[in-house]
């Protein structure tokens, strides 16, 4: 899987938490399995992409923490 395609994940995942399809709780699960789900190689830039999106995850986990 591509770090594209695992953005698009990401994007999915925050539209159908604005829009009251899943709740936080379950967003945050979400993005957990993101992790679960890469394929990205081990070389060096496949794991400067991994890094970069490692804190796009943590970022969106963040702010789905401080939504009430």
């Amino acid at each position: 899987m591509t770090p594209q395609q695992l953005n698009n994940y990401i994007i999915e995942y925050n539209k159908a938490l604005e829009q009251g399809e899943i709740t936080k709780e379950e967003y945050v699960e979400l993005l957990k399995g993101i992790n679960i789900m890469e394929g990205i190689a081990d070389d060096a830039e496949g794991l400067a992409l991994k890094e970069q999106l490692n804190v796009m995850i943590n970022a969106a986990i963040s702010a789905a923490s401080l939504m009430v």
